[in-house]
């Protein structure tokens, strides 16, 4: 069944497509995507002061960090490459502000956090056609050779861009920019109906 819903009343003045219910849905049993109410924090750090910002993400998060087009995550964060000198950490919903103000006490020299959660949304795609949606999708090679279990790349999808990482063998997460959600649920709703 093909799902995109909020997980509680509180989130539906956050999440972009508030107005998708269960009752509009479509699809069927080979995928599903839901929308998850996360905080999201753009951190910029210059090359000579990596170390340190390090170091002080590790220390609120728990993390280590990524690897060049890869994330890491634990049970409360996860912390996507963007680029050489930016970052994007995802954390619990509600608790980015605090995250941020942590952040910007453990970190020295320059560096930049930036609150991006009202700008962008958070979508889980899972399924046995997952794959073959995205290969409708985007230009970006999607076969597990080639993208595996936590890498992540920004690419365009359909006349958009996104942040896809794989999260398992049929599981991915699109970050995708909130004026373009509804067109991307659209998108994926036509596809995953031609699969």
């Amino acid at each position: 069944m093909f799902s995109l819903h909020p997980k509680n009343d509180d989130m539906k003045c956050h999440q972009p497509m508030h107005h998708v219910s269960k009752k509009h849905a479509a699809g069927n049993d080979h995928y599903t995507m839901t929308e998850t109410a996360v905080g999201q924090l753009i951190i910029r750090i210059p090359e000579k002061n990596l170390k340190t910002a390090t170091k002080a993400i590790k220390s609120v998060t728990k993390l280590a960090m990524p690897k060049t087009l890869e994330a890491t995550s634990n049970k409360d964060f996860s912390l996507f490459w963007l680029s050489p000198d930016e970052l994007l950490l995802i954390t619990p919903e509600k608790t980015e502000a605090d995250t941020e103000a942590k952040l910007r006490d453990a970190m020295e020299g320059h560096f930049a956090i930036v609150d991006v959660t009202g700008g962008q949304t958070l979508l889980e795609l899972s399924g046995e056609r997952a794959e073959t949606i995205l290969k409708k999708s985007t230009v970006y090679d999607v076969h597990e050779s080639n993208f595996p279990v936590g890498k992540v790349v920004t690419t365009k999808f359909a006349l958009s861009q996104v942040i896809v990482t794989r999260t398992g063998a049929d599981s991915f997460q699109l970050i995708v920019r909130r004026s373009f959600s509804d067109y991307i649920w659209q998108w994926i709703v036509d596809a995953g109906s031609r699969s």
